[in-house]
C-alpha cells in the first residue's frame, strides 16, 4: 500500500482493530500481568507507540516501563530484578522483529510475556504466554496505521488490565478521518520555510513525546530528511541551541509548546504547533485538534503524516518506499 493511501484508511482501520481487539482481550487471561511491573517493549515506531500509550498506564496507576527491545536485551536482570513480581508486554508488528525476539528469549523463567501483532504465528509469539493480534488492514512499509492501531490497542490492553472503558473510540476514528482530510490540505499550503527546511526537530512532552518521536521517524522515513524527535523538556537543556533561521521546529502540546513555538518563531526558525489549545503565537503555524487525552496522539500524529507525505513528494521521493535493508534487523522461521 502506498504511504499516502495507508494514511487515508486509517479510521476504518482503527474501527476494525479496535473489534478485533476487545473480542479478543475479553476471553485472554490476563492475570499474569495485573499487579505486577510491566515492561513494555518494542523497536521503532512500536516504541514510539509505547512511548505514546504509557502515560495512560501512568495514570490509571499502572506501573509500567517502556523500552527499546535493544536496550532490555542489554539491561537483562536489572531490568526485570524478580520474575514473580514482572511481567513483558512487547510489540513486533511483524512477528520477526529481531531485537523483540532476543529480548524475550532473554526474559528470565516466571516472567510473564504477552506480544501484540499484526502475524498471531510468527518467531515472535512463540515465545509468549499470549498473543494480541492487532489485525490491522495493509499497511505501507512505513508504519502509518501500525503506529495509530498499536497506540489503540496498548490503550485498550490498559483499559482491560485496569478494570475500565473508554467510551471514546468511535468519536477518535471519526476524528481520525476529519482530521487527516485537513491535515492534507495544510500539507499543499505550507510556508515556504517549512517546506524548504533542511533540518527539522520535532517536540512533544506527555502522549505527544511519542507524538515527536514518530514525527521525526516519518520526516526520515518518508521524505528523507534529517529529522531529530524530541522530549520537551529534554529540548530545553540544550538541544534547541541548533534552531534558528532556515530550520525548522514541529511541536505538539499545550502550555509549554506554545511559548516554546513563540519564542523560537521570534527568533527565526519556521514552526509548526499542532495543539488542542486556542493559542495562534505570531509567526506559527498552528494546527488544532480536539481534545482528546490520552488518546491525543492518534490525532496529533496525522498533521505530521502529511507533512511527511507532501515533503516526499516535493522531493520527487518514492512514496513510502525503504532504501536502505538491513539483513539482520528480521528472524527468520
Amino acid at each position: 500500500m502506498r504511504f499516502i493511501d495507508a494514511t487515508r484508511a486509517q479510521g476504518k482501520a482503527l474501527r476494525v482493530s479496535r473489534a478485533a481487539v476487545s473480542e479478543r482481550l475479553g476471553v485472554l487471561d490476563l492475570e499474569p500481568w495485573r499487579d505486577r511491573r510491566i515492561a513494555l517493549t518494542g523497536m521503532g515506531a512500536s516504541s514510539n507507540a509505547i512511548a505514546a500509550a504509557l502515560p495512560g498506564y501512568w495514570a490509571a496507576g499502572l506501573p509500567a516501563v517502556g523500552w527499546s527491545s535493544s536496550e532490555l536485551l542489554l539491561a537483562g536482570p536489572a531490568a526485570l530484578p524478580d520474575p514473580a513480581a514482572d511481567a513483558v508486554i512487547a510489540v513486533s508488528q511483524t512477528g520477526r522483529s529481531a531485537e523483540v525476539h532476543a529480548a524475550l528469549r532473554a526474559v528470565p523463567d516466571g516472567c510473564a510475556r504477552l506480544v501484540l501483532t499484526d502475524v498471531p504465528d510468527s518467531p515472535v509469539t512463540a515465545l509468549a504466554e499470549a498473543v494480541l493480534p492487532l489485525a490491522l488492514p495493509g499497511d505501507s512499509e512505513v508504519r502509518t496505521i501500525g503506529y495509530t492501531g498499536t497506540v489503540q490497542a496498548l490503550l485498550l490492553l490498559r483499559d482491560a488490565l485496569n478494570g475500565t472503558q473508554s467510551p471514546e473510540w468511535d468519536q477518535i476514528a471519526d476524528e481520525t478521518e476529519r482530521i487527516g482530510g485537513q491535515a492534507e490540505q495544510l500539507a499543499d499550503r505550507l510556508p515556504a520555510g517549512l517546506r524548504e527546511a533542511a533540518a527539522f526537530d520535532v517536540v512533544g512532552s506527555g502522549v505527544h513525546a511519542g507524538t515527536a518521536a514518530q514525527g521525526a521517524l516519518l520526516l526520515r522515513e518518508v521524505a528523507k530528511l534529517p529529522a531529530s524527535g524530541y522530549e520537551t523538556y529534554q529540548y530545553l537543556h540544550g538541544p534547541l541551541e541548533a534552531a534558528g533561521a532556515g530550520r525548522a521546529l514541529i511541536l505538539a502540546g499545550g502550555a509549554r509548546e506554545i511559548r516554546l513555538a513563540a519564542s523560537l518563531a521570534a527568533a527565526g526558525t519556521h514552526v509548526l504547533l499542532v495543539t488542542d489549545q486556542d493559542a495562534s503565537p505570531a509567526g506559527v503555524t498552528v494546527v488544532r485538534i480536539p481534545e482528546a487525552g490520552e488518546k491525543a496522539s492518534l490525532l496529533a500524529v496525522l498533521p505530521l503524516q502529511a507533512m511527511a507525505w507532501r515533503l516526499a513528494e516535493d522531493r520527487a521521493v518514492p512514496d513510502g518506499v525503504f532504501r536502505y535493508h538491513q539483513d539482520d534487523t528480521k528472524v527468520t522461521g
